[in-house]
């Protein structure tokens, strides 16, 4: 049986879910992150066709403008009225009304009542890490795997902060992964969070990382540990 050995090489903020479930104040319950071991499938912007399709059914960084009282954003490389992205948008009955609700969501995020020249409310940030449980061992999504509903992403009020160079203090998640905007491509630059690299989730009641672990089931270069219980992440190295 092969042995990996990990070495912890890096620390980073991190955030996830309540250790038990609570009602969040949006409705949506939060639960807690979801442990194990995982596979990164995808690193980019994300975009809902659920729950969270109202302000995350457009892609972080799409350009917005102001037309009279329609907000339209350049959809697929043409401006369209926001109505039209999705059905969620479409219940609006007014534009005026659709302009209000854009207007109010900027001056809650930068205190400006102003239609943003970009899409800046996506609760997913400006990029996304989805993983899914590998059970078959092959590092590929397949046969009846499928994507986790806890990413690794941003918020936009942090997104907000790290613009103006302002501390980002991370806030509880509904079950994701939060992390900081400048950390989260750093971990992306340097490698740490990319397709095929493991993903483990800690039990909440580690509360120290570990500098040394050993794994059966592993492969080179580095892995991503997240200790919910204290709030951090690790990187460690992967030799065998």
């Amino acid at each position: 049986m092969a042995v990996y050995k990990l070495t912890k090489i890096k620390e980073y903020d991190a955030h996830g879910g309540p250790a038990k479930e609570t009602p969040g104040e949006d409705g949506h319950s939060k639960t807690p992150t979801q442990s194990g071991r995982f596979v990164i499938n995808s690193v980019g912007k994300h975009v809902s066709y659920g729950k969270y399709a109202y302000w995350s059914g457009v892609a972080w960084g799409t350009p917005v403008r102001l037309i009279g009282d329609t907000v339209m954003v350049k959809h697929d490389g043409r401006w369209i009225q926001l109505s039209k992205v999705n059905k969620q948008w479409g219940e609006f009955r007014e534009q005026k009304l659709i302009t209000h609700a854009v207007k109010q969501a900027h001056h809650q995020i930068s205190g400006m009542y102003t239609v943003p020249s970009a899409w800046i409310f996506n609760d997913f940030g400006h990029t996304s890490v989805k993983y899914f449980k590998d059970t078959n061992h092959n590092w590929r999504m397949d046969g009846k795997e499928k994507i986790l509903g806890d990413f690794i992403h941003t918020t936009p009020g942090d997104e907000y902060d790290t613009s103006l160079k302002r501390p980002v203090r991370l806030g509880e998640s509904h079950g994701c992964i939060h992390v900081k905007p400048l950390e989260i491509d750093t971990m992306i630059g340097n490698g740490y969070l990319k397709k095929g690299n493991t993903v483990e989730v800690h039990p909440y009641t580690d509360k120290a990382i570990a500098s040394n672990l050993v794994r059966t089931i592993a492969q080179p270069l580095y892995e991503v540990h997240f200790y919910p219980g204290i709030y951090k992440i690790a990187i460690y190295r992967v030799t065998q």
